[in-house]
């Protein structure tokens, strides 16, 4: 993985962190339905890279 990946990883780790915070300062069940949710987005989106990363293209004759 390159800088940028890494970079990219750690800003929506982050994001992720200070967006469910927010939720749960505001309300506690709330805030967990909030990260439930961003964590099954955030696994079908590592679904759908893993599912590109494993495509092989073969070439046309």
């Amino acid at each position: 993985m390159n800088s940028i990946g890494i970079a990219a990883w750690v800003a929506g780790l982050l994001g992720f962190a200070l967006l469910v915070t927010g939720v749960v300062l505001i309300s506690l069940p709330v805030g967990l339905i909030v990260a439930g949710v961003l964590l099954l987005l955030w696994a079908f989106v590592a679904d759908l890279a893993a599912a590109r990363a494993a495509r092989v293209v073969q070439p046309k004759e």
